[in-house]
């Protein structure tokens, strides 16, 4: 008997999962994505270009959860203005036998958590060891969630951060302040990437900031911010020089880092090493030298919308948390 649907607002579902279940859950994702036991059709876009925003309709399967994830997402790079977050998200999670909504969530937090902890799964498999130094290049709200994925994983001794704005970079340094980490303020993306063992980029850029003779030798960069076609943070010259690992070519010859040098033919399919998912599922090999430069394209998969999705309905649901609605 249908019961209802559970409706999660981000207030109820912030404190109940943190990032090291949500690295966990995601990376199990990405291995099933390379084993072939998912549905994913390609992300869809409606581009606003008046307002300078898209939204994205993102649909999953995973086998192994049997659970089916439809997520509404914008991003929207000037909504600070208005109070709001740049990115904002709905999720459904739904019941493959029935088709019944099992949980209406906030999906903006989730889809923070969610990118983080990819963030963290790829640095696990692709970045040195012994990383103690992390350039975030852009301090948002996706820097937080990756700096707490990498924390997790590593022993962090420095953290260089720099922003396109001093006020956002005095948000994100009182924010992180609990951390306990050494946080230095780059004077600018050059000052911030050098010397790093990890390196971070989540911001809205359109032309390269990251160039490649800034680089130490050794030095894994996860490439965020590019998420939509026309966007790129790294000069080409970093992508010809690193072993390149995506998470998916589809989405990520669209709108991902490699998307204009795709396009402009600068790199082709070949020059990809392979996808997350290929390397977590034992199909392919991560890191091999200590001196490689590696460079992880998230696009954000809707595969892991599913994983953390999943993982909050059911931390709500057993600690018996939010409020069912009778919506069918």
């Amino acid at each position: 008997m249908y019961a209802g649907t559970l409706i999660l607002s981000r207030k109820t579902i912030e404190h109940i999962i943190d990032i090291s279940e949500a690295v966990k859950a995601v990376e199990s994702a990405f291995r099933e994505y390379g084993l072939g036991r998912v549905q994913m059709p390609a992300k869809i876009y409606l581009h606003l270009d008046k307002y300078e925003g898209d939204f994205r309709a993102m649909p999953a399967y995973i086998e192994k959860l049997d659970k089916c994830v439809l997520k509404w997402v914008n991003v929207h790079p000037k909504n600070k203005k208005f109070g709001l977050p740049a990115v904002m998200a709905v999720i459904i999670l739904s019941d493959p036998k029935t088709a019944l909504p099992l949980c209406i969530m906030d999906g903006t937090y989730a889809t923070n958590l969610r990118t983080g902890a990819a963030g963290g799964v790829a640095a696990k498999y692709l970045a040195r060891k012994n990383s103690k130094i992390v350039g975030l290049v852009g301090c948002g709200a996706q820097a937080k969630t990756q700096l707490q994925a990498l924390r997790g994983l590593f022993k962090i001794k420095e953290v260089k951060v720099w922003g396109h704005k001093a006020s956002y970079v005095e948000e994100f340094l009182k924010d992180m302040k609990k951390t306990n980490l050494k946080l230095t303020v780059a004077r600018d993306v050059k000052e911030c990437v050098k010397n790093c063992d990890i390196i971070v980029t989540t911001t809205p850029s359109r032309k390269p900031i990251v160039k490649a003779k800034w680089l130490k030798k050794g030095v894994h960069i996860n490439a965020i911010g590019a998420d939509a076609k026309g966007k790129q943070e790294l000069e080409p010259a970093v992508l010809k020089k690193a072993k390149v690992v995506v998470d998916a070519w589809e989405q990520a010859s669209h709108s991902g880092e490699i998307n204009v040098p795709v396009r402009k033919k600068l790199i082709t399919r070949k020059d990809i090493h392979a996808d997350i998912g290929q390397i977590i599922a034992g199909k392919k090999k991560g890191r091999t030298g200590e001196d490689e430069i590696t460079v992880f394209d998230s696009t954000g998969l809707a595969i892991q919308d599913v994983a953390v999705a999943d993982l909050i309905y059911r931390t709500a649901a057993k600690k018996k948390i939010g409020k069912k609605i009778k919506i069918i």
